[in-house]
């Protein structure tokens, strides 16, 4: 994973590459991206079948008043198991209710070397 802002709420304090375990990735992704902060994304290998280009992967979208935070991780149980998925996701909502981030970075966050799960 590459952060691409790093001063958003979600991905603040998180490093700026990691690891993240076994997945499907999404690319070529579809529709107007209209109102869309790309916060992270993954590279698509075109040695797997991908894009060969970095692709969205954790995203905001403004919605009228309201707030999406829009993640492709997490396709199943082992992916889920991922400290990645789990600390962007839980920022993720709390951001989207609320529009603060109010959780710390645990200490054993992935980082560009490893896969770290629970």
């Amino acid at each position: 994973m590459a952060i691409r802002d790093a001063k958003h709420p979600i991905v603040k304090g998180l490093p700026a590459e990691w690891m993240h375990a076994k997945d499907e990735l999404y690319d070529s992704l579809r529709g107007p991206a209209e109102n869309l902060t790309v916060l992270a994304t993954a590279f698509s290998d075109k040695s797997t079948g991908g894009t060969g280009e970095h692709e969205p992967a954790l995203m905001t979208i403004a919605y009228g008043k309201g707030r999406v935070f829009h993640t492709i991780l997490g396709h199943d149980v082992a992916a889920m198991q991922c400290v990645g998925f789990v600390v962007t996701l839980q920022r993720g909502v709390e951001w989207a209710a609320t529009g603060k981030v109010t959780q710390k970075v645990p200490k054993d966050f992935p980082g560009a070397d490893k896969v770290v799960t629970r």
